[in-house]
């Protein structure tokens, strides 16, 4: 990779770094396998990013790469048939979260979260990071109206598991 990638390649990654976490939070469900997964997908990107083309906005690229590469290792993890420690899954830097909700109530929502099966945990982050059905849709792969369809029955399923952990 050229220099002037290299920095543009940091410039993507620094601005787009609160995504990753998010995408590692939510698979990865302690300390030394958020390390592991971070440092897979940071150097899974460094390694496409000579090959990306523009055809899409650079963020919609970092997720397509970002959740493949988190999904390939839950899968690796899955099959070796290793056990995850249970625990909520916490966001470490207060930057890239609101630090006025209730800390719990986050713990919960992720806690619920981890409960999804893989399309829909990756529908909901994308839908909390902000993303248009439309996005949702490209980045995914499913069309607009499943996408429209799946977020209203996964709202309603963290609805139940929150008010079940609540109790």
């Amino acid at each position: 990779m050229k220099k002037t990638e290299e920095r543009e390649f940091l410039s993507v990654l620094e601005q787009n770094i609160s995504t990753v976490i998010k995408i590692v939070n939510v698979y990865a469900q302690n300390t030394p396998d958020r390390k592991d997964l971070m440092s897979d997908i940071v150097f899974e990107l460094w390694k496409s990013y000579p090959k990306f083309r523009g055809g899409a906005k650079i963020s919609t690229w970092l997720y397509r790469v970002a959740l493949n590469i988190a999904l390939k290792t839950k899968r690796k993890r899955d099959n070796n048939k290793l056990l995850f420690v249970e625990e909520l899954i916490t966001i470490d830097d207060s930057t890239f979260i609101d630090t006025s909700n209730d800390r719990s109530n986050i713990n919960l929502l992720y806690g619920c979260i981890e409960e999804l099966n893989p399309v829909n945990k990756t529908i909901i982050l994308l839908y909390l990071d902000d993303k248009s059905n439309e996005e949702i849709a490209e980045i995914t792969g499913l069309s607009r109206t499943n996408v429209s369809t799946r977020l209203s029955r996964i709202r309603e399923q963290l609805k139940v598991c929150m008010i079940k952990k609540e109790k």
